[in-house]
């Protein structure tokens, strides 16, 4: 079979443009599976190899990832496909990734718990709509996407004096989108919070956060957005920008998306360009500025888990969150580095057997992944 009749099949399944990484990675994977084969695979064979694939492995390919010239020059590599995504995968048949079956366990899911100032507790889920509770001016609405939404009542009427704190939590296995009073949007990841003011008064609009937080801030110069988070602050410039400060991450790491924002901490302070992170720690104030892989940054909330050059123990912290299990690592911990992805909608038995197929033997138990050498 030629690369023309694997891109129609691929067409066939995508319905939509192909792009020139993607026609790439299809014929690696259509060469890779021939050679392996005694027989020219037949359009029947190749139709029934990707609707597995599709099946066990729902990938996604994030938007503009340059990954083709490290995988050509990769040995024995099969590229699997699926809704236009990818995964390196050192094992040569997909026979032998479907061996192994570990127990399903779900995905995480949007809902979250809001705490008012009353101290009153509302458990955030989709099957809410409409007014939740009214707070002086400030009316707190789920929209029909799904958000909680901060709005005035009447912005004619006097302010409340007392400024009214509500917060955000999410456990394990739980996310949710919140729109500020001011507009801003925030985006709130697995074992996360986020604390603020039901309407913003004062001279500056100041949140804090734990874990990790996406931000769409609406800009305003005369009332600056300020994120407290770990002994340091964040400061919007006209901003879109992501926190990852989990306590068991060992770095905060404020990554900017776009516009520009400015990272104090201590005496520290720096001032962040678009595809740039600070990287600090708890114990220092010294921060470092590097260059940032902004599409990584964003992906969970764009619905996808990017790794790029990351090592198990990395990824498995984002799995325990997103998946509610604990990890345990039995003997050596594989000193390996990896780059893919994966949507956050796959069970966590495509994610296992992606790290099979990458020789992470994993076992699970109730809710207790163990990692083996």
């Amino acid at each position: 079979m030629n690369e023309e009749k694997a891109i129609e099949l691929l067409k066939k399944y995508e319905n939509r443009t192909i792009s020139a990484d993607e026609k790439a990675l299809l014929e690696t994977w259509y060469l890779q599976h021939a050679k392996n084969s005694t027989d020219q695979l037949s359009p029947e064979q190749l139709d029934e190899s990707v609707e597995f694939l599709k099946g066990q492995l729902p990938l996604k390919l994030g938007k503009e990832r340059s990954l083709w010239p490290r995988i050509a020059a990769a040995a024995a590599i099969l590229v699997i496909l699926s809704a236009g995504g990818y995964f390196l995968i050192r094992q040569p048949l997909p026979q032998q990734i479907a061996q192994n079956q570990p127990h399903e366990i779900q995905p995480g899911t949007n809902q979250a718990t809001l705490t008012l100032a009353n101290g009153q507790k509302i458990v955030l889920t989709k099957s809410l709509s409409g007014k939740l509770a009214q707070q002086g001016n400030t009316t707190i609405n789920m929209t029909s996407g799904g958000e909680i939404a901060y709005t005035q009542k009447d912005a004619a009427q006097p302010l409340v004096a007392e400024v009214a704190y509500n917060t955000l939590t999410t456990k394990r296995k739980e996310q949710f989108p919140l729109v500020l009073a001011d507009g801003t949007k925030v985006w709130l990841n697995s074992s996360s919070s986020i604390t603020y003011p039901v309407t913003f008064n004062g001279k500056e609009r100041r949140v804090s956060i734990t874990g990790e937080a996406y931000f769409e801030v609406v800009h305003n110069a005369a009332q600056p957005f300020r994120v407290v988070v770990g002994g340091q602050t964040v400061e919007d410039i006209g901003t879109e920008f992501n926190i990852n400060a989990y306590d068991d991450e060992p770095v905060i790491k404020t990554t900017l998306i776009n516009g520009s924002a400015r990272v104090t901490k201590g005496s520290h302070k720096a001032i962040l360009k678009p595809g740039q992170a600070t990287i600090t720690k708890l114990q220092q104030d010294d921060i470092q500025v590097k260059d940032a892989d902004v599409e990584e940054a964003a992906a969970w909330k764009n619905g996808q888990t990017l790794f790029d050059d990351e090592d198990i123990q990395t990824i498995m912290r984002q799995v325990s969150r997103w998946y509610d299990v604990d990890v345990v690592y039995e003997g050596e911990i594989p000193n390996r580095r990896f780059e893919g992805g994966i949507s956050r909608k796959s069970n966590l038995s495509s994610l296992l057997k992606v790290l099979e197929g990458n020789k992470i033997h994993c076992t699970v138990e109730n809710h207790k992944i163990i990692i083996k050498p």
